[in-house]
């Protein structure tokens, strides 16, 4: 007979056997069943190409063939598959080499392989569809929807089960419910599949049943129709110079977020500024946790106090979930302060001169409530005198107060006092640096101080402080011989001494008349060492002066006039005699109203400014019968050696336009001045009739608007003297009151002494008014 290896089956599933058949010449039982011959040495079988083996003990001898139960492996899918026998020659056997039929072996289960997609792994409206797509390593058979479930009730439903192959790939779409309600949001919704419901071709079934079905996780899905929201944080509170002013704002959503950007965020109301030197300041976003924190860093604005600060976001609709959600919902951070402004301080003084014997109080006005302010941080190198009694506004709390002690025997000094600001801190530790602005004011507190030595022809005059109280009584005198005049280096004998109690002023007359131009000092000689009548005193005590060494008397002699005309000497003549060259004749500026004496007697005619020397012989004063202007002025008298020389003084009719309830009773007063070489800025004083109301001197600005150039904001002030009102103010050569805008040592100025409502002035005037007021 032939030698054949059997296989009854020849497709080997999960759980069967097979018993295969070996038919072999010159087998017989005893070859395989005892002694020597045992079935392994018989039966030299190659299980290489066989997947399984048969197993040991299972062999039966029956009707003359050997077989055996042959188990296959496990988890193997393999086609032609063989046993091989193999006996090597032995005497008179012969060698034998036998190979079985094949057979194919399939016993892995179907599995679902690689990875199982979703088209929209968030769900977001009611009735919403999407497909989920998985493949099995074989093809299935038996498959169907009942094999798939959703193992969350109500949270949707599965349909359309399809196999887009040869049944290896399958399709099912995934339908939202359809009353899916807003602000919902369910995670890892689980669709699982039971595998032991799905057969492969050969009939292993995906899974073995032990009770109940077996469930496997397909892949899970979320419901979310909520929309992303978050919250915003911004530290420090206070941002204050002492962190560089700088914000940390923190934005945290509640899930992770796309299409955020350092656009959406919206810092109008944040108070953003530059940092020194590197220009706008850079809002840069950084995520710190995914996509669900973002730090935010910028320089808040400087010189900023602001209590209601905010950060919110704005074009919501770029700012969407994973599942495609738009924010809705614009979240407001933490209102925050920002104080950025360092304090400052105002000063003041109740008195603009301080003279012998007078103190004045001295009020610092803090723009916030201070620590660190003290005696110590009140600069007074050059106020010339000390500040006591610093104490507190106790109502306030930003107001301090101290007493100023001017220093004696100071003949007209310009001084000032300031703020150090070192050390001075507001609430939040804000501080400024270097000194602060200072306040000015005068201190006169010498005695006997010569302000001005004037000379005109053969009158010497000497204007004494107003601390001067001269001793009137003319037999109180000092001889002619104490006073020593030289002109041009040559003594010019002194033939009379008066004493003018009222004008503060002595007039010494000379022998000779001084001609223009030329150069003169005076001094003065105590005649003994002791007080005595003999000599300058102060009134009431007896004190002499003190002597002086030689100064240098201002020259204000006029030139030689011209020769009279043969028609008319009249003052509208053009050829009237002008002493002075300031453009008003002299027997105009003759007519000038002179200012009361205090006690109540009329002045000298053609003096309009009090000072004891005709206008007329003055280039620096000007006069007509209602005004007399002063040149280089500090309150009404002649600032020593401004050298300031008027030109021009005229008087013009009123605009036709001004503004409403604005007077100017004598029109437009114009004047051109010269300023002495080196001065840039000139005071004056415009002395009026009190009749006509004068709130100010007014003119017109660059900006067509009408201002008050003799008011506090101004530098100027109201005054009366003598019987008079007093104008003071300062111009700029150059500026904008100075009509040439240009500087060059000239000052043409066309303004008005008018009047204007106090109830108006300072207000806003409607459109039709011209110009608003101060």
């Amino acid at each position: 007979m032939a030698n054949v290896i059997t296989v009854p089956d020849r497709s080997i599933t999960i759980g069967e056997t097979q018993r295969i058949a070996f038919d072999f010449e010159n087998i017989d039982a005893m070859d395989v069943t005892g002694g020597n011959n045992s079935l392994k040495e018989c039966l030299q079988l190659d299980y290489s190409h066989a997947n399984g083996r048969i197993k040991d003990y299972s062999w039966h001898w029956t009707f003359g063939r050997w077989t055996g139960e042959f188990n296959a492996n496990q988890g193997v899918e393999s086609t032609g598959n063989y046993i091989r026998f193999v006996r090597a020659a032995s005497g008179s056997v012969p060698a034998m080499d036998v190979i079985s039929q094949t057979f194919d072996i399939d016993t892995k289960r179907p599995t679902i392989v690689g990875t199982t997609t979703i088209d929209a792994p968030s769900l977001t409206r009611a009735g919403q569809v999407t497909t989920i797509t998985f493949t099995f390593h074989e093809r299935i058979t038996n498959f169907s929807l009942e094999d798939l479930a959703i193992q969350q009730p109500d949270r949707g439903t599965l349909e359309n089960l399809r196999s887009t192959d040869d049944g290896r790939t399958w399709k099912v779409d995934l339908r939202a419910p359809a009353n899916l309600a807003a602000n919902t949001e369910v995670k890892d919704i689980r669709i699982t599949i039971d595998m032991a419901g799905i057969n492969d071709i050969p009939g292993n079934a995906g899974a073995v049943r032990s009770g109940g079905t077996e469930y496997h996780t397909l892949i899970t899905y979320n419901i979310d129709t909520k929309p992303p929201s978050a919250t915003i944080a911004v530290t420090p509170n206070p941002v204050t110079n002492n962190n560089d002013r700088l914000v940390t704002v923190i934005i945290t959503f509640d899930e992770e977020v796309t299409g955020f950007t350092a656009d959406n965020i919206d810092l109008s109301n944040a108070n953003v500024g530059t940092r020194p030197g590197a220009g706008r300041t850079e809002t840069l976003v950084r995520a710190i946790d995914g996509r669900r924190a973002y730090s935010i860093t910028y320089t808040a604005a400087a010189d900023t106090e602001d209590a209601t600060n905010t950060i919110s976001l704005r074009n919501l609709n770029t700012i969407r979930d994973a599942a495609g959600n738009v924010a809705t919902v614009n979240p407001t951070s933490n209102n925050f302060e920002i104080d950025t402004r360092a304090p400052t301080v105002t000063i003041a003084m109740d008195k603009e001169r301080l003279t012998a014997g007078e103190t004045a109080t001295v009020t610092f006005t803090f723009s916030e409530t201070v620590t660190g302010f003290s005696d110590a941080s009140i600069v007074v190198d050059g106020a010339n005198g000390t500040l006591g009694n610093l104490r507190q506004d106790t109502a306030d709390g930003r107001i301090w107060r101290g007493t100023f002690t001017p220093t004696a025997s100071l003949s007209n000094t310009r001084s000032q006092i300031s703020v150090n600001y070192e050390g001075i801190r507001d609430r939040h530790g804000n501080g400024n640096s270097g000194p602060s602005v200072a306040r000015s004011y005068t201190v006169d507190t010498a005695v006997f101080a010569i302000i001005s030595a004037t000379v005109n022809g053969r009158q010497l005059v000497l204007q004494y402080s107003d601390e001067t109280a001269l001793d009137p009584e003319q037999t109180h005198n000092a001889p002619n011989d104490a006073f020593v005049v030289l002109v041009d280096g040559v003594r010019n004998n002194v033939t009379g001494v008066l004493v003018d109690a009222a004008a503060k002023t002595i007039t010494l007359t000379l022998d000779s008349a001084v001609t223009r131009g030329q150069q003169v000092s005076v001094a003065y000689n105590d005649p003994s060492t002791g007080d005595d009548p003999q000599a300058v005193q102060e009134a009431g005590t007896g004190n002499d002066a003190a002597s002086f060494a030689a100064k240098p008397a201002t020259n204000v002699t006029p030139p030689p006039p011209p020769p009279a005309p043969d028609t008319s000497n009249a003052s509208n003549a053009p050829d009237a005699p002008d002493s002075d060259r300031d453009g008003v004749p002299n027997d105009q500026e003759d007519q000038a109203t002179g200012l009361l004496r205090p006690d109540g007697s009329a002045g000298m005619a053609g003096d309009g400014n009090g000072d004891g020397i005709k206008d007329s012989q003055q280039a620096a004063v000007s006069s007509t019968r209602s005004q007399t202007l002063v040149a280089g002025s500090q309150d009404g008298k002649l600032i020593p050696d401004s050298n300031a020389r008027i030109s021009k003084m005229e008087h013009s009719a009123a605009p036709a336009t001004m503004p409403k309830g604005m007077e100017m009773p004598v029109g437009l007063t114009s004047f051109t001045v010269s300023l002495a070489e080196g001065r840039s800025t000139e005071s004056f004083s415009l002395y009026a009739d009190p009749a006509l109301g004068a709130t100010g001197y007014w003119i017109k600005d660059s900006a067509g608007t009408w201002v008050n150039l003799a008011s506090e904001p101004y530098g100027g002030k109201v005054a009366s003297e003598g019987g008079r009102t007093r104008l003071d103010f300062q111009i700029q050569d150059g500026g904008q009151y100075d009509v040439d805008g240009q500087v060059n040592g000239s000052i043409t100025t066309p303004g008005a002494v008018a009047k204007m409502p106090l109830s108006i002035v300072g207000q806003a005037p409607q459109a039709d008014t011209h110009g608003f007021w101060y």
